[in-house]
């Protein structure tokens, strides 16, 4: 379940803004697939409040239950280059900062694929007239999970990724848009998505890339619709084949965000501090 959530928490890490103080809130919901294991113990369907002032911004994953390991908050700041991650179960604030690029600028070898590209569809969502981006990623899960994952699973998922394609319905006249685009572009620029990953202990590579390719999009993504599925390469093992195979038997997973509110009241400083009482962890 706390993988479940931050993978979540972070595909949506970049929904935030830059003048304006501009809070938005979304809903996300996922079927089918792999999110059909979780069925039976009662899948949940988080409410993510992103709010923005300057170059600040936190969001908030609200899975319904205070219960639940995946109740976090992400504080980003792309002027200091920081993230702080609050677990508000173990009251704790995880910092970190941007990752050290290599020289060669040479792009992760984990991601294969970032593609966004308008597909000159519209259509009015609530209101709002929205245009559609089309995109593709694709991912090496032998490279995925950073530290935490043993060596040998790590080698037992060579060949195999995940392939994530997509739409995003994008309104440019939505309130606080310019201001959602202004910091999306200073957070790609920052290097952060990455080190909002690291802080969760999840890593995704090619994160940096997937999110400099969004940060191209000017506007609100209104819907957000993504298609999962995992595939096995030339090189997988026959362990990982079959994993795949039992995986495409379930069928891919869709997991949709919609927004349910956008609003562009002031924001008090103190939401972008670690609470009192937590400890802080570097």
């Amino acid at each position: 379940m706390k993988r479940w959530s931050a993978t979540l928490l972070l595909l949506f890490v970049c929904s935030v803004v830059a003048h304006a103080d501009v809070t938005i809130v979304q809903k996300t919901t996922a079927e089918g697939g792999m999110a059909s294991m979780a069925q039976s113990g009662g899948l949940p369907t988080p409410t993510i409040t992103t709010r923005i002032k300057g170059t600040k911004g936190r969001m908030d994953v609200d899975l319904g239950s205070a219960n639940l390991p995946g109740n976090m908050s992400t504080i980003t700041d792309a002027g200091a280059k920081q993230v702080v991650l609050l677990d508000h179960n173990q009251k704790t604030a995880r910092t970190s900062g941007a990752p050290v690029q290599p020289a060669t600028g040479q792009p992760s070898a984990g991601s294969l694929e970032n593609s966004v590209a308008p597909t000159g569809r519209s259509q009015t969502i609530d209101g709002l007239k929205c245009d559609e981006y089309a995109f593709n990623t694709t991912m090496n899960l032998s490279q995925m999970g950073g530290a935490q994952v043993p060596p040998e699973a790590a080698a037992a998922m060579q060949g195999v990724t995940m392939i994530m394609k997509g739409s995003m319905w994008v309104a440019k006249e939505a309130p606080g848009a310019a201001e959602y685009a202004a910091y999306q572009k200073a957070m790609s620029g920052a290097d952060l998505a990455g080190a909002a990953m690291g802080a969760t202990g999840v890593s995704l590579p090619g994160m940096e890339r997937m999110a400099k390719a969004m940060a191209t999009v000017q506007g609100v993504p209104v819907l957000t619709e993504v298609t999962m599925t995992i595939e096995a390469g030339p090189g997988a093992s026959d362990n990982a084949r079959q994993m795949a195979a039992m995986m495409a038997g379930m069928g891919a997973m869709k997991v949709t965000t919609r927004v349910l509110s956008m609003k562009t009241d002031a924001i008090a400083d103190d939401v972008f501090l670690v609470p009192a009482g937590y400890q802080v962890i570097k």
